[in-house]
């Protein structure tokens, strides 16, 4: 860019550097409006992660932070008023601050973790029966949608749980324990952790099939899909730039996908200045 301004990098770096002086576009979308349903999500970028919130058609907030925990998420929850549901991947530091800011709002957790989750623990291909009848389990939880077809799945759990509980509280004798270890362990304690994450969380995975709504997604896929994979790629596309110069960048992505910058689009407003 610089060669085809007819300038030297240096001399096209101060006259840009005006761009990256700019304010945080955050504070201009808060609109104080209560939102039926908010899902968040967070994305590293370098040192730095940037706590996202939006709904189904709007980015509605975001922070920089240095990472997730309960101080940092509570920066982000606590500028917004409570909505009737939230949409998370159920982080520690998140749940926590959910439940200090926003008591009575609904938590739904995301489904497709729950898959990434248990597949982690069972893999694609376990080898007893328990676990693959359980990955099969887990897979159908993605395409429940009524209440009928929630009630289906939490029987076939108990189910499986009345058929398998035995063979996953089977125990293994620790011979030789160090001190403060267990003298006996869980022998199919990977199937077992994925069971109990399966039943614990089971409400709250099935939540949006109790209350059907458009509003009310299943997963974070807005966000990590819609919001995280671009910002991915953009930042691949400007892979050269400084971490703060990328910070810039995204938020002139996230601001792009609010409803201010879509009220000015559709109104021939001019856009606050571009940060790249």
């Amino acid at each position: 860019m610089a060669a085809k301004a007819k300038r030297s990098a240096r001399q096209f770096r101060r006259k840009t550097a005006w761009c990256w002086d700019t304010p945080s576009l955050a504070q201009l979308v808060l609109t104080g409006e209560i939102h039926h349903a908010v899902i968040i999500d967070g994305i590293r970028i370098g040192p730095y992660v940037c706590l996202i919130a939006r709904t189904t058609a709007h980015v509605i907030s975001w922070e920089w932070v240095p990472y997730e925990s309960s101080q940092y998420w509570s920066q982000l929850i606590e500028i917004l008023p409570p909505p009737t549901v939230v949409v998370c991947d159920g982080q520690k530091g998140m749940l926590l601050a959910l439940k200090t800011l926003w008591p009575d709002t609904t938590l739904q957790r995301c489904r497709f973790h729950a898959w990434l989750n248990v597949k982690a623990k069972l893999t694609l291909q376990p080898e007893s029966i328990a676990g693959q009848q359980l990955l099969i389990l887990t897979r159908e939880l993605l395409h429940v949608h009524s209440k009928r077809e929630a009630r289906v799945w939490k029987n076939k759990l108990k189910r499986w749980y009345r058929k398998y509980g035995n063979y996953i509280n089977q125990r293994t004798i620790n011979p030789k324990p160090t001190k403060g270890q267990r003298k006996w362990r869980y022998t199919h304690d990977r199937i077992r952790s994925a069971y109990r994450q399966l039943y614990k969380l089971r409400d709250d995975l099935l939540r949006s099939s109790y209350r059907p709504n458009p509003s009310l997604p299943r997963n974070t896929n807005f966000l990590e899909g819609g919001i995280n994979s671009p910002l991915r790629t953009l930042i691949k596309h400007h892979r050269g730039m400084t971490y703060e110069h990328q910070m810039k960048l995204i938020e002139q992505y996230l601001y792009s996908r609010t409803e201010a910058a879509e009220i000015q689009s559709e109104s021939g407003q001019k856009p606050p200045r571009k940060t790249f």
